[in-house]
Order: structure tokens, then sequence, then C-alpha cells
């Protein structure tokens, strides 16, 4: 009979967000550089996402395509894991931007952790000093796991999502 034991930490650093936001920030610049965001927003998104992570207040996050009618038809998901499971992340990319039609519109969206003890104060300052709403929602579909970025016990998995 074997027995096993994991160790794992829901801790982590600023320096493993940074870590992990350097794949996120050429995932979403090179929707700015398609033109499908702009650099200004692209940029605010990756400040606000960074703080959230920081504050260790965030669950999950979507960059949300639009078609011209304005429907959703695939979302890039980033799922905050902090169970220090996967030991080697991958590198950014794998994302065709010109896939796209040029009137496709994005839209980012974040499922907060209602459990962290920085929710309130990160919901506060989300809605109340960056200019983000509530009325947002995640994207279903059939999902499909592409690319992990991870810095010790920090991972976000990015999957794929399409209608």
């Amino acid at each position: 009979m074997s027995t096993y034991t994991f160790t794992g930490t829901d801790s982590y650093s600023v320096s493993d967000v940074k870590a992990v936001m350097q794949n996120t920030y050429e995932d979403i610049i090179g929707f700015a550089n398609r033109q499908i965001v702009e650099y200004g927003n692209a940029e605010k998104w990756i400040d606000d996402l960074t703080y959230a992570l920081n504050k260790k207040a965030v669950k999950s996050f979507e960059i949300q395509l639009y078609n011209s009618l304005g429907v959703r038809f695939k979302s890039y998901r980033y799922d905050v894991c902090t169970s220090g499971l996967v030991t080697s992340g991958d590198k950014s990319g794998g994302i065709n931007y010109f896939d796209f039609p040029t009137t496709t519109k994005v839209g980012l969206f974040a499922q907060l952790d209602k459990d962290s003890s920085n929710y309130a104060a990160v919901l506060k300052e989300l809605t109340e000093n960056r200019g983000w709403g509530t009325n947002g929602s995640a994207m279903n579909g059939t999902t499909t796991r592409e690319r992990n970025y991870v810095s010790n016990s920090l991972q976000l998995s990015r999957s794929v999502i399409t209608k």
C-alpha cells in the first residue's frame, strides 16, 4: 500500500503575478496590435487585472470577442489556480488574431472570488475608481484548454470557449 502526500499553498507573490501577467500581457496586446482593442484600453485591463490578482481576489477572467451584431462568439478564459500542481508553464501565443474579422469587438469580464478577504475592497476599487460594471457574465460553450502560465504556486490556465 502506498501513501502520497501533496503539500500546496494558496499564497503567491507580487513577482508571481508579474511573471504570469507578462504572458497575459502579450495575449492582450496582440488584440491591440490587430486593432480589435485600443492600446490604452489593453494597458488598463492589464493594470486592473494585475491589481486584482495581487489582492488575491480573482477566480477567472475572460477576453470576450463579439461579432458586428454584438453577439459573443469566442472567449479566452484564464482560470486562476494556486494549488501548485503544474510545475512548468507555456509561452504566450497561439492566438491567430487575423482569424477574426475586422469588425470584431472585444470586452473583458472578470469573476472575482467572493471568498477572498479583499473581495469587497477590490469590487469597490474596480467599480468606483476604475470604471468597471457589474453586469457581465462568463461565456458558455465548448471549452478547450490551451496553455498554462505558471510562476511558483500561481497558475493562469488559458482556455478558449466557442459557441
